[in-house]
């Protein structure tokens, strides 16, 4: 009966079929991976940009103050202490800005007859020891794509992870992160038995940039650094 079934018209049909359903399934299996590579490649830029804005802001934001210290009290007059105020000169400090200017640190260097006042004579912001490189992990572990977790077969990882505080970088004030990641095919790896190759993993490279600013000398925002990752 199935040779017959295979020798009429509609048998020969059988066969055809069948390929079309394979190709058609094999095709959908494809497209499939490549859907998940895109998606979790989408979320790696999303995990990279999120780890390089968390290392820019551990920056800590410096001035240099120039303060006139004021007057300080002491007596005048040859015979009898006549209560005056002279002139304590003026005294050069750097330090974090939140401490002398935000906190008011820069009163301490104040003499105690007032006219007391500060100019800003500089300022930039530095990156302090491992903070940024932490801050950037930690992140980026929080984000991690689900489809390239080692759960799923895949991996992600940073594979680099730059600071710019050379203050004559273009690059500066920024850091940037770059990051590998890869997913495990579900059924392009067929291909390996036409073509020789690697198709158990669809990979991808990412960079993200996060900058600071600062406020200049003028009042005005600090330029933004510009792009690293291109």
């Amino acid at each position: 009966m199935i040779r017959n079934l295979l020798s009429d018209e509609r048998g020969s049909i059988l066969p055809v079929v069948a390929m079309v359903v394979a190709v058609a399934f094999t095709l959908a299996a494809i497209a499939l991976d490549f859907a998940r590579y895109k998606a979790a490649s989408e979320k790696l830029q999303t995990a990279d940009d999120a780890a390089a804005l968390a290392a820019a802001m551990t920056a800590d934001r410096y001035v240099t103050l120039e303060i006139d210290m004021g007057e300080y009290t002491t007596c005048c007059g040859d015979e009898e202490c006549d209560p005056c105020c002279r002139s304590c000169g003026t005294t050069v400090v750097s330090g974090l800005e939140r401490d002398l200017i935000d906190n008011g640190g820069w009163e301490k260097y104040c003499c105690d007859c007032g006219g007391c006042s500060y100019t800003i004579l500089d300022r930039w912001v530095e990156f302090r020891g491992s903070k940024a490189f932490t801050a950037a992990e930690t992140m980026f572990e929080l984000n991690r794509p689900a489809e390239m977790d080692a759960a799923q077969g895949g991996d992600a990882r940073i594979t680099g992870i730059t600071v710019y505080d050379d203050r004559h970088s273009p690059y500066y004030p920024s850091v940037v992160v770059r990051t590998f990641g890869r997913v495990k095919t579900l059924a392009l790896n067929f291909l390996d038995r036409f073509a020789p190759g690697n198709f158990d993993y669809l990979s991808a490279n990412r960079c993200g940039q996060g900058g600071t600013f600062y406020y200049d000398l003028n009042g005005r925002w600090h330029r933004a650094a510009e792009d690293a990752c291109n």
